[in-house]
């Protein structure tokens, strides 16, 4: 009998790209750069003995980050694929946290999506300066706990935690709005110039804020409500008979 595929024995299939081959390969590539731009923004801000939380260093080092992402294409997809990578890496510009902290919030804030959601459940760090400077028109939705300084200098957006903060909630604040699902540590509000700041549970302290709104709970606790000096009805003077 005559073997009806006889004729196809030497045949072979053109090789076809699948598209998420091609879309993994590319996202490879991306975090890859994302990496080398982080090692390289890291390396220049360890180069300080002593990394000072102060303003200037800030804005020094958050405009380092910008300056690195600029010719980067990256989505909302990379910016966690780069917290799981910086998360599981026990390398020792890791534990850098608050360069670590601004390089994410650079990567929010330059991406072209304007809602982006992390999920921080899974993860075992609590990166500072999650939201820092986030500009109006944003929104930054962390599940889970966040570490300090989240919503620093807040520039008009909006910054949603499902867990805990810890101390120094959105220090100096401009404008925008920061929601804490649950409680925050020290100094909540420091600095702080404008904005909403929303505590759901506790505050263990309040900052010498500035301007602003802030609730704990569903009590305003800055400024303070004034209960109005009710005013004292004169005494009328006893009639003399």
């Amino acid at each position: 009998m005559v073997n009806p595929f006889q004729a196809f024995r030497t045949y072979a299939a053109p090789q076809r790209e699948i598209p998420l081959d091609r879309i993994l390969a590319q996202r490879d590539q991306t975090l890859q750069r994302l990496l080398q731009s982080y090692q390289a923004f890291v390396e220049e801000e360890s180069q300080q003995l002593v990394w000072v939380v102060e303003q200037g260093a800030l804005s020094r080092a958050y405009t380092t980050a910008v300056d690195m992402l600029k010719d980067i294409e990256f989505a909302v997809e990379d910016v966690e694929d780069m917290c799981i990578e910086l998360d599981g890496t026990a390398a020792p510009l890791a534990s850098l946290g608050a360069p670590s902290g601004l390089f994410i919030a650079a990567m929010c804030n330059q991406s072209q999506e304007r809602d982006i959601t992390l999920n921080l459940r899974s993860m075992t760090r609590r990166w500072p300066f999650l939201g820092y400077r986030l500009p109006r028109g944003r929104r930054l939705f962390l599940e889970g706990d966040v570490g300090d300084f989240v919503g620093a200098l807040l520039e008009g957006g909006e910054v949603t935690v499902t867990g805990n903060a810890g101390n120094y909630a959105g220090i100096g604040m401009k404008e925008g709005h920061l929601h804490i699902g649950y409680s925050s540590g020290r100094h909540t509000g420091e600095g702080m110039r404008g904005g909403v700041l929303e505590i759901k549970g506790r505050i263990t302290e309040l900052g010498k804020v500035k301007d602003g709104t802030i609730y704990e709970g569903d009590q305003q606790v800055f400024p303070p409500h004034t209960t109005p000096i009710s005013l004292k009805t004169p005494s009328s003077k006893r009639k003399i008979t």
